[in-house]
């Protein structure tokens, strides 16, 4: 009897440490949200009084992307065929490869480039011609005559790798576009800056240039690459403005600050 009141007193006393503890671990998070949420607020107040708006809904919280590593696979005479069709001719100059087909030709380089001259109306659809070369892609221009691109890895924006579609009175004339593929590996993680601290560092670094914007038309967190046969996938904030350079990254480890674009 005196065993089992023990016993009862023990597992009473193990139920209040980890309510203690779930208490202490909720209001740490709470007051990590507020302070973050404060951040935020005050960021933009400093943008604003440098008369800079801020267009996107919020700004963003964690980066929450981690390095990798990929070993690229540059496009070849598959790729080429998808879009020639029955492949009739090939040369190779230097380190360019081209094939000659019944819908076209193609030009590809060791560093994910592609080149294609296309018979009008043998593609009718952008995404489905890029998803077939193993871009996933997102749109980021459309004018007259020409649609833009940018790949995504998982999901995630390589702004550096783009792909840019030319359509005549017939349909698609010309294609051209820089394709990461290959197998990845990831690195080790690094600790990495939120959102509001990249806008921070991007804030300094126009004062410290003299660039000159009026709008952040769009904030979002990508990749950096670096690399030819082996390329590096660094974590990057990429901020947009209304006038150029256009895009800025942010590095998601430093914080230094280059012009995109």
């Amino acid at each position: 009897m005196r065993w089992s009141k023990i016993k009862n007193i023990i597992i009473l006393l193990l139920v209040i440490v980890n309510v203690s503890l779930l208490v202490m671990v909720g209001q740490r998070h709470w007051e990590n949200e507020k302070n973050q949420r404060e951040t935020r607020r005050r960021v933009i107040a400093i943008m604003e009084k440098n008369e800079i708006s801020f267009l996107p809904a919020e700004v963003p919280g964690a980066l929450g992307l981690t390095a990798r590593r990929v070993t690229l696979e540059p496009p070849g005479e598959a790729q080429a065929a998808l879009l020639t069709g029955e492949i009739t001719g090939e040369r190779t100059v230097g380190a360019r490869s081209t094939w000659e087909g019944e819908l076209g030709t193609v030009t590809v380089t060791p560093s994910g480039d592609l080149e294609a001259q296309l018979q009008p109306g043998a593609w009718p659809d952008d995404l489905e011609l890029l998803a077939s070369l193993g871009f996933q892609a997102r749109q980021t221009g459309r004018e007259e005559g020409a649609h833009s691109y940018l790949q995504l890895w998982n999901g995630v924006p390589l702004p550096q790798w783009t792909a840019r579609l030319t359509w005549g009175a017939q349909g698609l004339e010309r294609l051209s576009l820089r394709r990461l593929a290959g197998t990845e590996e990831l690195l080790p993680g690094e600790e990495t800056i939120d959102g509001a601290t990249a806008l921070a560092r991007f804030l300094e670094a126009l004062n410290r240039e003299g660039y000159v914007c009026s709008q952040v038309t769009d904030m979002y967190a990508g990749y950096a690459t670096s690399g030819a046969g082996t390329v590096t996938l660094r974590p990057t904030w990429y901020i947009e403005t209304d006038t150029s350079p256009w895009r800025f990254a942010v590095d998601g480890v430093t914080g230094a600050v280059t012009a995109a674009e």
